[in-house]
């Protein structure tokens, strides 16, 4: 058997099917612009003692659990909550938070540039639920996307899956990627960058718009804005019932925080009033309810809803070292979070 010297980049291949799904389709169930991937297994252990010796009486082990963290670039390409939901994350979040995929890992040759041809390796993670996701832009860098995977079945190779008939390396046929990664490949849309993100045609808050400068022209709109990011945990659990090792389902414990911030270069303060005592402040709170709608040039478009409620300010930054000073603006909503890349 031929096996590698190492494993890098150019030699892996991410896969994301909807659970019973057939990866062998290639295409656009490739995560394309992927820049990492991790995976972890946690095996539980409850030991059991007995009165009367020492040694342990049993080391039980209970069903253990599967992760996986993969981060992308935006680049026009399909998300991976898209993948991973086979499209549900544009629609209804309760039906994303339920929709379960199977996520192959294939490791090809390391003397290739490329991934194609037959893998050395295949890792099919079985019926896996999306976990956690975020969105980040930056004026540095690319804008990212990060999703959590969580499971319970994992599959190396030919290793017989709980049917006692499949494997990975059946599942995963040999073409599956096939003329996919053939050392050409270039973003759909190019990767989002600072000025790739249309601040003016997103729905802000009013206090993330409020250091407006001068100049009001173009995608920036003049607000100064450093950094947006939007994260949601979905906190799968297992449901168990007698006579079955495994979990049956697992399950979103709603409701669900969606959290974002903002950090704008201060030009005036933060330009939040705070009361205790309801002075001045309409129906006597703090916040009002706002849209957040954020958009790319990619086609991304992550809509947070209409209840967003101010969560934090923070002014920070100007002192004697000489930097500027910064506000950052945290929201939450609870339940509302549709992320559209606009793909088919």
């Amino acid at each position: 058997m031929t096996r590698n010297d190492r494993i890098y980049y150019a030699c892996q291949a991410v896969v994301i099917v909807p659970t019973g799904g057939d990866p062998s389709a290639g295409g656009t169930s490739i995560v394309r612009g992927l820049q990492s991937i991790g995976m972890n297994s946690n095996f539980t252990l409850e030991q059991v003692f007995e009165i009367g010796q020492l040694e342990i009486y049993e080391n039980i082990e209970d069903v253990a659990d599967i992760e996986v963290t993969l981060e992308k670039v935006i680049d026009g390409d399909k998300l991976i909550y898209n993948l991973a939901t086979d499209g549900a994350c544009k629609t209804d979040l309760a039906a994303a938070a339920k929709a379960r995929s199977d996520v192959y890992l294939a490791i090809f040759p390391d003397d290739q540039s490329n991934a194609t041809g037959v893998p050395l390796n295949v890792c099919w993670n079985s019926g896996m639920y999306v976990s956690s996701v975020s969105y980040n832009y930056s004026v540095d860098g690319n804008a990212t996307e990060s999703v959590t995977l969580v499971g319970n079945d994992r599959f190396w190779n030919d290793q017989v899956s709980l049917d006692g008939a499949t494997t990975a390396n059946s599942k995963f046929a040999d073409d599956t990627t096939d003329g996919e990664f053939a050392g050409s490949e270039a973003p759909n849309s190019g990767v989002v960058r600072r000025r790739n993100v249309d601040v003016a045609g997103s729905d802000l808050p009013e206090l993330v718009e409020s250091q407006v400068g001068d100049n009001t022209t173009g995608k920036s709109g003049g607000f100064h804005v450093q950094s947006i990011s939007v994260s949601a945990d979905f906190g799968q659990e297992n449901i168990n019932e007698l006579g079955r090792y495994g979990p049956y389902a697992k399950y979103a414990t709603f409701p669900i925080e969606v959290t974002s911030e903002f950090e704008v270069i201060a030009t005036s303060g933060d330009l939040k009033s705070v009361s205790g005592v309801d002075i001045n402040l309409t129906e006597g709170t703090n916040n009002q309810g706002e849209t957040i709608i954020i958009k790319d040039d990619a086609g991304t478009i992550l809509n947070l809803g209409t209840k967003n409620k101010l969560s934090s300010v923070s002014y920070s930054g100007g002192d004697t070292g000489g930097g500027n000073a910064t506000v950052s603006y945290s929201y939450s909503n609870f339940n509302s979070l549709l992320v559209d890349d606009s793909s088919a």
